[in-house]
């Protein structure tokens, strides 16, 4: 509609195509980063800045603990969410809820930095990647991998490292 509307104003087509190819390489470089999805975004309660309480489309990833959305269709602005954490239980959406994210869309409520709550959904397939690191807790350090133990016979009575020969 807006590359119809140019064109009756009188922009140049190539000023049309370059801007076209724009946005698509903006939509193939967005889509393309690593744990990106697609899906839809709104608040719940409180306030985020750039996000509104209607569903918005566009592309998210995670950044450690921040959700980068970046809207669509032009792809150009990024909103950023520090998140908390859950705000409660992973639902599917409700029929007619959520559209054009395929047929088992997955809703994940999100509590964000202020007290405000979010509401991230993309398709079932891709729930792992809107969980991000929510998805699976970081073990306590005690649970962690350690190094393995030194070879004993590499080391003398005073903890030095003897030679190999």
């Amino acid at each position: 509609m807006v590359i119809a509307l140019l064109a009756v104003l009188g922009v140049d087509l190539i000023v049309i195509v370059v801007l076209l190819g724009a946005v698509l390489a903006r939509r193939r470089w967005v889509s393309h980063q690593p744990g990106a999805f697609k899906g839809a975004i709104r608040v719940v309660d409180g306030e985020v800045s750039g996000l509104g309480p209607k569903w918005k489309r566009g592309y998210g990833r995670w950044v450690r603990d921040v959700l980068v959305w970046t809207k669509a269709p032009s792809l150009f602005r990024n909103e950023l969410a520090a998140v908390d954490g859950l705000a409660g239980a992973v639902r599917g959406a409700e029929p007619g809820e959520v559209k054009r994210l395929g047929r088992q869309p997955v809703i994940v409520p999100l509590a964000a930095e202020g007290g405000a709550r979010i509401e991230v959904t993309a398709a079932g397939d891709d729930r792992g990647r809107v969980l991000g690191s929510l998805a699976a807790p970081a073990p306590p350090p005690s649970e962690l991998p350690r190094e393995p133990p030194k070879d004993p016979q590499d080391r003398d009575d005073s903890g030095a490292k003897v030679a190999q020969s």
